[in-house]
């Protein structure tokens, strides 16, 4: 897991710890190449089955943690 990937993950699993559902995670970047990289890194953690997407714009994505990403959370702890 690459440290954007580590960012996002974390923050959604704090927003669960929380009592949230939904994670909006908004890009800090703008340029072409931050973008290609949040993308990337949000499509690893949805590959990795830690995360499922319910929306996703130019500049922010809303998420759900999923069960496997709650145990990898909790594990991390």
């Amino acid at each position: 897991m690459n440290n954007i990937e580590k960012e996002i993950f974390q923050r959604a699993y704090q927003s669960y710890l929380c009592g949230s559902d939904n994670y909006s995670y908004k890009f800090a970047g703008m340029s072409p190449n931050m973008l290609k990289k949040y993308n990337s890194a949000i499509k690893g953690l949805e590959a990795e089955g830690l995360i499922t997407i319910n929306y996703q714009s130019e500049d922010k994505v809303k998420m759900l943690i999923t069960e496997k990403g709650i145990d990898y959370g909790n594990f991390l702890l």
